[in-house]
């Protein structure tokens, strides 16, 4: 969801540019536009507080022009009684664009009871819309809705000195404030929201969220607040051998690191060729696998004490299993299209520390990712204690391909065009027929249709005789298809010195199945790049992995 500024810190006077920098001309969950005052600002109030609160802008049309609704007794009155209607209680303020006056109504977010409209309904903001819940959706939003979270816990003893004061600043700086000193910890934490600030002379409220944020060692009041990481040999089912074990715990932010650690030791690191230059794949995209981890920390159920999230490693595939069951109205089916979140709080922060880039966008980016190098979607799995997400390592191509696939920098290819991409590369083109062989279930027109448009490939031949080739922007952009065929026997070279350590002229002949002198230069190539070095003269000369 795109993030609008806080009503406190909207200057009152702006330019219609500065405007439009400000808010955007896009409605979103958060943000709705409104000429004047309608009676639908009702259903606008009741979703923007069950979803994340948000602002509604009165003045503005649907064409998007500024039009004016000055903050006059009348506009107050009206909105502040429509609000009230809802049990909802807004802020407004007055907004000069040049001449015009416009109205900005500000609607909290509102936990711990149900808001519905004045007619029964509740509803949840989707886009630029308000829609209703129904069914079991509305009543796993309502329980959870109702139910306080694990981190709005009030702390009953607070120790200052637990808090790691290195994360506490750098959440701080993040969220342009100022660095503090231990004695300032308290307010730090107020201002970060995980704190409640009390009337004097009480003390301020330290929420459990604190201690799960920026604690040195959280365990000892949060019981499970760590994450337990395992590889075990094999693919199960069973709990299999394990070679390794690791507990990762403190502030949240190191925790992540701890994890993406432990998976970079246990998981494998490809190598590849591609031109003159040597490329590094992991077996599974680390954005994939910093979402996965993210998301088991961001969204458990932090008032299951002592249970923690546990991260499995197998031969072909990874799990992340996080305590409790989907939050809110959250579904297999619907949770890459909503959002909601068990811990807002603990979110919030996330995002200020750039570990969230979006609410709402880190299982789409999952999914995306894994597409992206061809790899198996994201397996999602759903209990009433438990939720569970699976990454196989199941690769559709090879990895020097993925390399390749990688180069295009490109979020709009569908995992389909890039199959054809991938196969019109490797054989110099594609037909129709061979790629309905690959892609039995794809309506293989469309694939290579769309892919024409999108200037991937280009048709050549006509009717039955047709077939596709790279495109010449796609040429300059990753290479040829006699590129890739290079690369490919590059590859082949290094893999087979990996293997048996050295390698000789004749042996490289042999692996190409080609003469020995070109098996030769392109062994004299490997050495020329620095991929590769020789020892020795003549037909004694071995190569070796440098």
């Amino acid at each position: 969801m795109a993030s609008v500024p806080r009503i406190g810190d909207i200057p009152q006077q702006l330019s219609p540019k500065e405007f439009w920098d400000l808010f955007g001309h896009l409605e979103h969950a958060g943000l709705d536009f409104k000429r004047g005052v309608p009676a639908d600002i009702r259903d606008t109030i009741a979703a923007m507080a069950m979803t994340h609160g948000g602002l509604i802008v009165h003045g503005v049309d649907d064409r998007r022009l500024l039009v004016g609704c000055p903050l006059s007794q009348n506009t107050q009155d009206r909105i502040t009684r429509i609000a009230a209607e809802c049990g909802v209680d807004v802020q407004l303020l007055a907004l000069a664009v040049d001449d015009l006056e416009l109205t900005l109504c500000a609607v909290p977010e509102v936990r711990g009871r149900i808001v519905t409209t004045p007619d029964g309904r509740l509803l949840r903001r989707v886009g630029g819309d308000s829609q209703p819940l129904r069914g079991d959706a509305m009543a796993r939003f309502v329980r959870e809705r109702e139910h306080r979270a694990g981190e709005d816990e009030p702390l009953a003893v607070v120790d200052l000195s637990a808090f790691d004061i290195a994360a506490v600043n750098q959440a701080l700086t993040a969220d342009g404030r100022p660095a503090v000193k231990r004695d300032g910890i308290e307010r730090a934490l107020t201002d970060l929201g995980v704190a409640v600030a009390s009337s004097p002379p009480l003390e301020s409220r330290v929420l459990r969220a604190a201690l799960v944020l920026f604690a040195s060692e959280p365990q000892p009041q949060v019981r499970g607040a760590a994450v337990q990481l395992v590889r075990r040999t094999g693919v199960g089912p069973g709990p299999g051998p394990s070679s390794a074990r690791e507990e990762c715990s403190g502030p949240l932010a190191e925790t992540v690191d701890c994890c993406l650690g432990f998976l970079a030791a246990h998981t494998r690191q490809f190598e590849t060729v591609t031109g003159s230059r040597r490329e590094a794949l992991p077996e599974y995209p680390e954005p994939v696998l910093r979402e996965a981890i993210v998301n088991a920390l961001a969204h458990r159920d932090y008032g299951l004490t002592g249970a923690t999230v546990d991260i499995t490693v197998w031969d072909d595939r990874i799990e992340v299993r996080s305590p409790g069951s989907l939050p809110g109205h959250i579904t297999l089916g619907n949770m890459r299209a909503e959002h909601y979140s068990r811990n807002p709080r603990i979110m919030r922060v996330l995002k200020t520390l750039g570990l969230v880039e979006e609410y709402g966008d880190g299982i789409d980016r999952m999914y995306r990712e894994m597409e992206a190098r061809l790899l198996e979607p994201p397996a999602f799995e759903a209990t009433a204690s438990s939720v569970t997400v699976t990454l196989r390592n199941r690769m559709l191509v090879d990895v020097e391909d993925q390399v390749w696939l990688n180069q295009l920098g490109r979020d709009d290819v569908t995992a389909g065009e890039r199959r054809a991409l991938v196969a019109a590369r490797r054989e110099g083109a594609v037909t129709p027929r061979e790629l309905r062989g690959m892609l039995p279930e794809t309506d293989v027109d469309t694939v290579l249709a769309q892919s024409v448009a999108k200037g991937l490939l280009t048709r050549v031949g006509r009717r039955g005789g047709s077939r596709y080739v790279l495109s010449d922007a796609m040429v300059r952009l990753v290479g040829s298809p006699g590129m890739a065929k290079q690369n490919r026997k590059r590859q082949s070279l290094l893999d087979e010195i990996r293997r048996r350590g050295s390698l000789s002229t004749t042996e490289a002949a042999t692996v190409l199945d080609e003469a020995p002198a070109f098996a030769r230069g392109m062994l004299n190539e490997l050495v020329r790049v620095g991929l590769a070095r020789a020892a020795g003269k003549t037909r004694a000369r071995r190569y070796y992995l440098r």
